[in-house]
């Protein structure tokens, strides 16, 4: 990691620099947008993501890692609007990463975050966690795995994470922590990247009147990454949205309603000030 960077990552499943990419995002803007799918109870929806990677080092190969976020869900019915209600999230993931020796780091995180249709209202607080151990194959190659815990409005949510950090040539770098995100990446110039991603969603918030939301989506893209001036991005990012559910409940799994999201196409559109490593 570059020296400009020592007072400038963070460290949780739903956070970039978790995965291991290439570079940092000191802020950034995002939005989805999904495609009307008429076979569906509750298609098109937008998405709003707005946030910050902040790396503060500590010392050598040590980083305290900070990414407050915040993101909006706003889902329609194919024949009649707001069949759900927008629901929001607001967070602060606070991480460490550090060197056992020259082969092995670990990263540890915690996350507090409130999840619902009012943010800060009853029973939407989720706290929650994550750690991976890194392995270097080579310095150019690492893989990673840990776990992944969360209190969700169902009951506690637990995850093993599998991923990697491998630059496998000056052009093109694998990257990612399953099963939260992978990307493949490919540099054309200077100005201009592209590749492949698979992302998994998997979120529960409150509502107002007692009951949860569960949203779940798996997207598959393609991404295109522009340069206009050094140090800013502009994103174009079209892509499909497979086994999307919505599923209601009260305090567990015994779920109340189970919809179909609408699988569909999806285009989203980000900007960032990035710092790359």
């Amino acid at each position: 990691m570059k020296k400009s960077l020592s007072t400038s990552t963070t460290l949780i499943l739903f956070t970039v620099s978790i995965h291991a990419q290439p570079f940092v995002d000191p802020l950034q803007l995002r939005y989805t947008h999904a495609f009307r799918n008429n076979n569906a109870a509750a298609t098109p929806h937008s998405h709003l993501w707005a946030g910050s990677d902040l790396p503060v080092k500590l010392k050598a190969k040590t980083y305290l890692l900070l990414s407050p976020f915040y993101e909006q869900w706003q889902i329609d019915s194919a024949g009649k609007k707001n069949i759900v209600p927008t629901v929001q999230s607001l967070a602060l993931p606070l991480g460490l990463i550090f060197p056992l020796n020259t082969k092995w780091s670990l990263a540890l995180a915690g996350i507090v975050r409130t999840n619902g249709e009012t943010l800060f209202g009853k029973k939407t607080f989720q706290p929650g966690g994550t750690g991976f151990a890194s392995f270097a194959v080579r310095p150019d190659q690492k893989f990673r795995f840990g776990v992944y815990m969360n209190a969700e409005c169902f009951g506690l949510f637990v995850m093993p994470l599998l991923g990697a950090d491998w630059r496998i040539d000056k052009k093109n770098y694998l990257f990612g922590l399953l099963p939260g995100r992978l990307s493949f990446e490919h540099q054309w110039n200077r100005q201009l990247y592209g590749g492949f991603t698979f992302r998994a969603v998997s979120n529960s918030y409150r509502l107002d009147n007692g009951l949860y939301m569960r949203l779940e989506d798996n997207q598959l893209s393609a991404w295109l990454d522009f340069y206009p001036v050094k140090n800013w991005v502009l994103s174009l990012e079209p892509g499909f949205g497979l086994f999307r559910k919505i599923r209601t409940g009260l305090n567990d799994k015994n779920y109340l309603t189970v919809r179909n999201w609408g699988d569909g196409f999806f285009i989203r559109l980000s900007s960032s000030y990035r710092v790359r490593l």
